[in-house]
């Protein structure tokens, strides 16, 4: 778990010093002072657990660090999980100065991960998709705080029109900062980059905080658990970005941390995230009337992809959520002379398959995780296997 990031070794060690006496105990034996691979220094807890047990913990921690007054933020600010990416030690009690091992994640063991997997290879059997396609896919279900499906998911990616959830974190970032002022025209500008994706209202806001360095250097600092994403460019004319990047993991991490308010301005994130707009989650799918969805597409020519949070009902009518980040990149394809067929034939083959394992999912975790039944008429049966 994360507590604190800072250039200055000092000032990192103090604020180690403070959470350790919260904690007390074992748990205050596990905090160490470490330095990032960018030179940062930070205050972490060595859990060695998985994602939800960490998540767990850190909202306990978050928690009490809060009503101690070590921190006036909650919730992500005060504490967050991440994972061990090689840090090295500089200080911790008892225990001499040593590097860390970088543990590999491993994939997440579940039925439906088999059977997307296993669909994604039929797939390539039939040249529905060519072997210079890469797949990602982050399937997470908040309500039960399980993720069900880790494919490929640290992979970093293009980014294309996903990179505009970021921009507009770090925009709401600096105006919680009070460095910036939520306008009427920022709000339009914010309703047309995420509702409509105009590049040129995204450009606007890269623009407004000080440009590609300046946005990526907001979200270097403030949410280094983005271990993929970058914004090196503004968008170029005819949208033709595959510069910017990010990963499967970093959009299942920013839908999560929003899911759970912890992010700046998360309700208004949400509103402009669930205005109405086309999506390959919901839209021209089996999945039945009443869902609502907290989405941003990604296309270019090389990259088609969605991300976002899914709410349905289920069988007891309650309310559940998860979460689907769905990529397929052909980095080939940024070279016109590699493209064989046109840009919309080739957007809607792999749109379709998306749509098909969002099918598939919401098949899965309504009947296997709340006793439903479901059955999928429009496309002719089980989604991910009948539609090769």
């Amino acid at each position: 778990m994360s507590y604190f990031w800072a250039a200055n070794a000092r000032v990192t060690k103090a604020y180690a010093l403070k959470v350790q006496n919260v904690l007390k105990g074992n748990e205050a034996e596990k905090i160490d002072v470490v330095r990032s691979r960018t030179g940062r220094y930070g205050v972490i807890y060595d859990l060695d657990g998985s994602h939800e047990t960490s998540a767990q913990l850190a909202q306990q921690h978050a928690r009490l660090l809060y009503q101690a007054g070590i921190t006036r933020q909650s919730g992500l600010n005060a504490a967050c999980p991440v994972r061990d990416l090689g840090y090295v030690s500089i200080q911790q009690p008892g225990k001499n100065t040593r590097k860390r091992l970088h543990l590999p994640v491993s994939s997440v063991d579940s039925h439906l991960e088999a059977e997307i997997d296993a669909y994604i290879k039929e797939l390539r059997r039939a040249r529905r998709l060519s072997s210079t396609d890469r797949t990602s896919f982050v399937i997470h279900d908040i309500s039960k705080g399980h993720k069900i499906v880790s494919i490929n998911e640290d992979q970093p990616m293009m980014a294309a029109s996903l990179i505009k959830n970021f921009v507009m974190l770090a925009y709401f970032h600096e105006v919680r900062q009070g460095r910036l002022s939520h306008t009427n025209q920022n709000r339009a500008h914010l309703r047309n980059m995420i509702q409509k994706s105009y590049n040129s209202s995204t450009n606007y806001f890269i623009r407004l905080l000080g440009g590609p360095r300046s946005v990526n250097n907001i979200l270097k600092w403030n949410y280094s658990f983005f271990e993929h994403t970058r914004i090196v460019e503004y968008i170029p004319r005819g949208g033709r970005t595959y510069r910017n990047t990010t990963s499967a993991h970093d959009m299942n991490r920013l839908y999560y941390q929003l899911w759970l308010g912890h992010l700046p301005h998360s309700a208004k994130m949400k509103y402009y995230l669930g205005l109405p707009k086309a999506d390959r989650l919901y839209d021209n799918t089996c999945i039945p009337r009443g869902v609502h969805v907290y989405n941003k597409t990604g296309t270019v020519y090389g990259m088609v992809g969605d991300s976002g949070i899914i709410v349905i009902t289920d069988p007891k009518g309650k309310q559940r959520a998860y979460i689907l980040t769905a990529i397929i990149e052909d980095k080939t394809k940024t070279n016109r002379r590699n493209r064989s067929s046109s840009f919309a034939s080739w957007v809607r083959r792999r749109t379709e398959i998306l749509r098909s394992v969002s099918e598939g999912a919401y098949e899965y975790i309504y009947e296997r995780h709340y006793g439903g039944v479901f059955e999928c008429r429009q496309h002719g049966g089980i989604h991910l296997k009948s539609r090769v």
